[in-house]
């Protein structure tokens, strides 16, 4: 059976729906420069549009097999947590070297 394609040939990119982690973000903006908040709108974005994988480094958490970090710039990184096929939540913004002390928020 052939998997559905668009006019050009390309498969469709899976849309995802940002549910959960708003408080994260808007914790983080308060005290984050324009430049990072740029930087992690065009990720949230990427993600919501299906381009994410293909336009960041991505690392997946290997104890947490739904969540991975995404490298939004050198010194900034969002972690993000798949809920199901269709929908995404912000578990942490910050520098790397705090990405894996941040609170549990299941």
């Amino acid at each position: 059976m052939d998997e559905p394609r668009w006019q050009d040939g390309t498969l469709p990119r899976t849309r995802f729906r940002l549910e959960t982690g708003l408080t994260v973000l808007a914790d983080w903006s308060e005290h984050a420069s324009q430049s990072a908040k740029n930087a992690v709108h065009k990720a949230l974005f990427a993600m919501v549009d299906g381009t994410l994988f293909h336009t960041y480094r991505i690392i997946d958490d290997y104890q947490r097999p739904s969540e991975l970090y995404v490298i939004v710039k050198d010194d900034l990184v969002m972690k993000i947590r798949i809920s199901c096929f269709d929908s995404f939540g912000i578990v942490h913004i910050g520098p790397p070297t705090s990405a894996t002390r941040y609170p549990d928020r299941h």
